[in-house]
């Protein structure tokens, strides 16, 4: 009796369970893309206040040199070797100018490093299922339709590899960005410190020397 009892309720409960384990999978999988996408929303955050502090720091920095090279043209004929005093002022001078030049030319060369545009590298060509959701990719298609008909066949795992494809796109692109931020910031320093120095002797030389 308890045999035959338990026969209906097996089979009752076989399509039952099956569904529940699928459903938990697909809450499962949406899950980890939500959790993906909004690490994508993060870091696409973080590269856009690096690049906008890049630009204010960048308009800083031109002016230093707009403001350094013309008086620079003005300060170095007049330099003097004779007294103590000329001798100081001038090798401050000189050696506040070059260490602004070098200053200068490194942050400009870190900063572009902050500002250039960056494209997909681990994954130039991507697998079928793949290919979604970056920009380079979805412009390989032939029209929207047939982009329609690639985003209709795929599947959840595909939509969560697409979007920790560009999760860890988005990453390295990052890192590029904050690192170079970080020496471009202590390269600034440097420049600004210089910039102050050798503006502030130079107007005395001009003033005082000339």
């Amino acid at each position: 009796m308890d045999a035959t009892a338990d026969g209906p309720l097996a089979a009752a409960s076989g399509p039952y369970t099956e569904t529940k384990v699928n459903e938990d999978e697909r809450d499962l999988t949406a899950e980890r893309v939500g959790y993906a996408w909004k690490n994508f929303e993060d870091q696409q955050a973080i590269i856009r206040a690096a690049d906008l502090k890049a630009g204010y720091l960048v308009t800083f920095l031109l002016f230093f040199g707009a403001s350094t090279i013309p008086l620079g043209k003005e300060v170095l004929p007049a330099l003097r070797w004779v007294s103590a005093g000329e001798i100081a002022a001038s090798g401050l001078y000189g050696a506040s100018y070059v260490v602004f030049a070098l200053g200068f030319v490194r942050a400009l060369y870190l900063i572009s490093h902050v500002l250039t545009p960056r494209i997909a590298r681990h994954h130039a060509k991507p697998t079928d299922g793949r290919e979604l959701l970056y920009y380079e990719h979805v412009a390989r298609y032939e029209n929207s339709a047939a982009y329609y008909e690639a985003m209709t066949r795929a599947t959840p795992e595909e939509m969560l590899r697409n979007v920790t494809d560009q999760v860890y796109e988005l990453a390295m692109i990052c890192k590029v960005k904050v690192d170079s931020l970080r020496a471009f910031s202590q390269a600034f320093k440097i420049t600004l410190v210089a910039w102050f120095i050798s503006t502030g002797v130079g107007f005395w030389i001009m003033t005082w020397m000339k």
